[in-house]
């Protein structure tokens, strides 16, 4: 009887316990939520261990995010700043995990000066330094913080990233039509601009040039200099007219059709596209074809990795989330 009574008044003492350590926490997050909005750092949104997160770090991530990508806003979306809030957290949560991780100098010199390059010149980093409040010794421990959190995710996900080659073998049976090849022309041209813009009496006169540029050409002259005394696409001129290889979609119809009717090393006489006039000389050209599995395994292989790093990432992500105390939905 009395081991039973024991037992209960252990269980309503580890419940009351459970309760108070309830009550504590609460009170802690409610006085920190006081205290932000006192200091000007806004309501507490989440407390990840020992760290607080605050509106006001959401916001400085947002501002981060927008300095590095060039882009100006008076204010971020809803949905924006719920992201910026989950993964501060989620960062928060890494780097309080990996605080104990150990990182070599040369590294941590590399991280500094990455984020010092982010500036034009030292002065406008001392500037933004000052403005954030920040110092050199708070520098470097933002970058030790960093590189200890990505060492320590990469050591978390590292396991769910490897790629079969059945894997591999089962994505280009599925995509096969993403691995098709298309007929490409490797072709150099003269060009002289005629669009459809162009004054009939120019267009006369490009037409008479472009056709004695094809006599000449028939008499042996060399093409690369003939291009590069006569044409006018400034882009290839300078060498030979080469406009390197090309699918039928990325030319004017006109001009593939004539190109395809060469062999290599053999020059068209003068066609006329909506561009203008070409004369043109086909260097080679690739028959329609599919890519192998043995061609692309490394490109499928990387994409794949890729795909699951993401969602390594992800899950990683929301799982550090979890670990955070919410005084309020985000």
């Amino acid at each position: 009887m009395k081991a039973c009574a024991a037992f209960w008044i252990a269980i309503g003492t580890a419940v009351a316990a459970g309760i108070a350590s309830a009550h504590v926490a609460t009170r802690s997050m409610t006085l920190r939520d006081q205290l932000g909005t006192i200091f000007g750092r806004g309501h507490l949104l989440a407390l990840v261990y020992d760290r607080a997160v605050y509106q006001a770090d959401v916001d400085r991530a947002l501002r981060e995010f927008d300095y590095l990508r060039d882009i100006e806003r008076r204010d971020a979306a809803d949905i924006e700043r719920r992201g910026a809030a989950n993964t501060l957290i989620a960062n928060t949560a890494a780097k309080q995990r990996a605080s104990a991780e150990r990182i070599s100098h040369a590294p941590l010199v590399h991280e500094v000066a990455l984020l010092r390059s982010q500036f034009s010149s030292t002065k406008s980093l001392w500037q933004s330094m000052n403005v954030s409040g920040l110092s050199d010794w708070s520098l470097w421990w933002m970058a030790k913080s960093d590189l200890s959190a990505r060492d320590w995710i990469s050591r978390q996900i590292a396991p769910e990233l490897e790629v079969t080659e059945a894997e591999c073998r089962a994505f280009y049976e599925s995509h096969v039509p993403d691995f098709f090849v298309p007929e490409r022309i490797h072709a150099s041209h003269v060009f002289l601009a005629a669009p459809p813009e162009t004054a009939p009496e120019t267009v006369q006169a490009k037409q008479s040039a472009i056709e004695a540029l094809s006599v000449r050409l028939a008499g042996g002259e060399d093409f690369a200099a003939l291009v590069a005394q006569s044409s006018e696409d400034e882009t290839t001129k300078l060498h030979g007219g080469d406009l390197g290889w090309f699918t039928g979609n990325r030319m004017p119809p006109d001009f593939v059709a004539a190109a395809m009717k060469l062999q290599p090393g053999e020059i068209s006489g003068p066609i006329r596209t909506r561009l203008g006039f070409h004369i043109i000389k086909l260097v080679e050209m690739e028959p329609v074809h599919q890519h192998s599995f043995d061609e692309v395994r490394g490109d499928i292989a990387v994409e794949l990795a890729n795909q699951k790093r993401a969602a390594a990432v992800r899950k990683l992500l929301v799982d550090l989330g979890a670990q955070a105390m919410y005084l309020r939905p985000l």
